[in-house]
């Protein structure tokens, strides 16, 4: 796989549409396919299939708006029909607080541009809060 231009331009517009809730570039983005699946931060966030996904999406979108998202680093690569991305955005709330987040992405190129066929979002948490151990990072 190479290092992608276009998926790293990808991710800041995925930041972009999460930030002022546009509920059609998730509509359009996600893949149609069986198989798609997408993973939030909330133990009971796993969804399996389009209509699962986007009306999630959707009504998130609508729940929580009125916060910035800012990209901060991002890696992406792909070859010809497969690719991810991987980033690490911030979320800036109303009132100034902000709170890092990671997000993985994997898409694949289909008539029509990239599909994303797999989303994860997750908030890092220490080994040592976790299990109660420091582990070599």
């Amino acid at each position: 796989m190479e290092q992608s231009a276009e998926l790293k331009d990808l991710y800041v517009k995925i930041c972009e549409a999460q930030a002022i809730g546009d509920y059609a570039f998730f509509q359009e983005m996600f893949s149609q396919e069986d198989g798609v699946l997408a993973i939030g931060t909330d133990p009971s966030e796993w969804w399996i299939g389009y209509e699962a996904i986007t009306k999630v999406f959707q009504a998130q979108l609508e729940e929580t708006g009125g916060f910035t998202i800012l990209p901060g680093e991002s890696h992406a690569c792909c070859n010809d029909s497969a690719g991810w991305i991987a980033g690490n955005p911030a979320i800036k709330m109303a009132d100034g607080t902000e709170f890092p987040m990671r997000l993985t992405v994997v898409l694949e190129k289909a008539q029509g541009g990239w599909k994303i066929v797999q989303w994860h979002s997750s908030v890092g948490v220490s080994n040592e809060d976790l299990i109660g151990e420091t582990l070599t990072t």
